[in-house]
């Protein structure tokens, strides 16, 4: 099953086991999957990943030192 979250395309689909479900976003040429036990985790997983990978970088401030 092809979803889409924040304008990227992701595949949810239901592994050989019956409580197995696999994810797989293609995200800026690199791929990232992953499994859940349901459908429902499986999504939420991918879009979490989705959250992550578009999150902006976390850049730590350092104040400049002052002359005196």
């Amino acid at each position: 099953m092809e979803l889409k979250y924040r304008d990227v395309e992701y595949t949810v689909v239901q592994g050989i086991g019956r409580q197995l479900w696999r994810w797989e976003v293609a995200l800026e040429g690199k791929a990232l999957t992953g499994q859940a036990a349901t459908k429902a985790e499986a999504v939420a997983e991918a879009e979490r990943a989705i959250d992550r990978a578009l999150a902006p970088k976390k850049l730590k401030l350092v104040r400049p030192k002052r002359d005196r």
